[in-house]
């Protein structure tokens, strides 16, 4: 028997995930009742979930259709808002307006104000009153956007609504044992740097922060990181070890020229595999070459390049005790390029890569620079933007401590950041 609309709707709105089956009901909804704003809407999240660069223009006319089809329906302007994203110009202007109709139709639309007062270039303090009288402590969520968004703007503020995450967070955790969206790791972890400012406070970015980071920046990362940020450690760092290969690296074992060849690398960190396409030149014609990330949809990219033999989803602090990493040590060269600055305390990383190291092996990896001068009695601090830096001292007894040999320092800029030079130090132990 043909279903019909509404046997097809409930369908797809009980299925769960972006699967195609899901996708294939909407379209097939859609074609048999070109007028179901909902399934439209529904069907522009989806598909901009699933890919929001190829999907991006078939999303926002769908997201437009359900609108002028259902224009009271508060719900529906406040996904095509979604689907603008952050948005600048006329991008920005159509989102704005999106939330103030949605606003227009109900005022008490806690997600709609957020949005606005959060898309707002300067703090709204109407909108704000008015989140204010409608917010509640269950509303975890909303709290940590707001906090995330005085972060830079209202200390006070800031630690208000963090401080109620972390408060409510506490109490789901003692009931249920989990904390939903890691949302008290990563507002205690705000908090403190709000309350402190990073000095010592906390040491190392949640996981749950990362992932989530880099869950919708995968897309863009290389073209923002080259292009827009001039980011270029890997090079920087491959040509650092490159300069220090005599004495460096498994004996016996080059390229004919001088060069040397390792039989085995972990890259930690790896990302989308920018440092993998500079340093596979390195690997020999049996080697092996490990690439770990914390995010899924990074190392998606990082397959999609081929630079390594295998790469391994998991936390970089924690992965040298798995049976993936374990089977290919040991390593004759460990390389990290821009990964320890979601790290403040090193020490976990520095033994683990020391167990894993065969005899000569390299360690070479790059630091964002801490002055001595600015980090007073702190080794390492949590930047406002996220981004712990270090002290050339702290590598350097780190170093020592875990029976390493500095081979080489050098400080250089890594990229830029809003337009200033970002000062790093590359370092060659063995």
């Amino acid at each position: 028997m043909e279903e019909s609309g509404s046997d097809l709707w409930e369908s797809a709105r009980k299925m769960k995930g972006l699967g195609d089956e899901r996708v294939a009901t909407l379209e097939k909804l859609i074609g048999f009742n070109p007028h179901h704003a909902r399934a439209k809407s529904l069907l522009a999240i989806i598909l901009a979930n699933r890919n929001a660069v190829a999907n991006r223009s078939r999303s926002l006319e769908l997201a437009r259709d359900a609108i002028s089809l259902r224009p009271d329906d508060a719900t529906l302007r406040i996904a095509l808002a979604r689907l603008l994203g952050e948005g600048e110009g006329e991008t920005l202007e159509e989102k704005m307006l999106a939330l103030e109709s949605a606003l227009e139709i109900d005022q008490t639309n806690l997600e709609a104000a957020v949005m606005y007062l959060t898309s707002s270039k300067n703090c709204d303090e109407v909108t704000y009153e008015n989140i204010k009288n409608i917010i509640t402590d269950k509303d975890v969520n909303r709290h940590y956007e707001l906090g995330g968004y005085f972060r830079r703007r209202d200390k006070e503020r800031c630690k208000y609504h963090y401080g109620v995450v972390v408060r409510v967070m506490e109490g789901v955790i003692a009931d249920t044992g989990r904390d939903v969206k890691g949302l008290h790791s990563k507002a205690k972890f705000w908090l403190a740097t709000v309350e402190k400012g990073g000095e010592g406070a906390v040491e190392r970015c949640p996981k749950e922060y990362v992932v989530g980071l880099y869950k919708g920046f995968a897309p863009t990362f290389d073209h923002t990181l080259v292009e827009k940020l001039h980011y270029k450690t890997p090079q920087l760092l491959l040509d650092t070890l490159m300069a220090a290969a005599e004495g460096v690296g498994p004996e016996g074992d080059s390229d004919g020229d001088g060069g040397k060849k390792y039989s085995s690398i972990l890259d930690l960190g790896c990302g989308t595999g920018l440092s993998g396409l500079r340093f596979k030149g390195l690997l020999g014609e049996e080697g092996s070459f490990l690439g770990v990330d914390l995010s899924p949809e990074m190392l998606v990219k990082a397959n999609e390049r081929g630079c390594y033999d295998e790469c391994l989803c998991h936390d970089i602090e924690t992965c040298f005790n798995i049976e993936g990493v374990r089977a290919r040590a040991p390593f004759d060269l460990v390389i990290a390029c821009d990964v320890f600055v979601y790290l403040g305390n090193l020490e976990n990383i520095f033994q683990g890569v020391k167990g894993s190291l065969g005899v000569n092996g390299v360690f070479c990896f790059s630091v964002e620079l801490l002055e001595e001068e600015k980090g007073g009695k702190y080794n390492y601090i949590c930047q406002t933007f996220a981004r712990f830096s270090h002290k050339q001292e702290y590598i350097v007894q780190l170093a020592a401590e875990y029976g390493f040999e500095v081979v080489e320092m050098r400080k250089c800029v890594l990229r830029k950041n809003a337009g200033v030079d970002v000062v790093g130090l590359l370092t060659i132990l063995k």
